[in-house]
């Protein structure tokens, strides 16, 4: 769960830099709604929305504030996605090749048969 949990900060920063160069166009408004990311971990979910973390590693409170910093200023929105609809999966774990075909159908390639 740690390594999500890292995982998560990183993309929560990325989407705050993201969010704050597209603020930063004259051509875009200057309400912007949350950015989504997905994830598939619950636990991880759990403690990104938690108040309190009472873990022993500082690096992973330190990501635990900033997660949390984002969630409540709006730049970020955590949704809960199943594994079995998981579009990174293929790329992170191997898969049987029914689910391999399902994502990539999902993602938009075609398939070669």
């Amino acid at each position: 769960m740690e390594s999500e949990f890292v995982a998560l900060a990183k993309a929560g920063k990325e989407a705050e830099w993201l969010r704050d160069f597209l603020l930063e166009i004259p051509l875009t408004s200057k309400s912007m709604n949350s950015i989504f990311i997905l994830c598939d971990s619950q636990a991880t979910l759990a403690r990104a929305y938690s108040e309190i973390y009472n873990g022993k590693s500082r690096h992973i409170s330190l990501r635990h504030d900033y997660v949390r910093k984002l969630i409540k200023s709006g730049i970020i929105s955590l949704i809960f996605v199943k594994t079995n609809e998981n579009l990174a999966d293929p790329f992170t774990k191997p898969l049987t090749r029914e689910v391999v075909r399902s994502t990539s159908k999902w993602m938009g390639l075609k398939l070669l048969e």
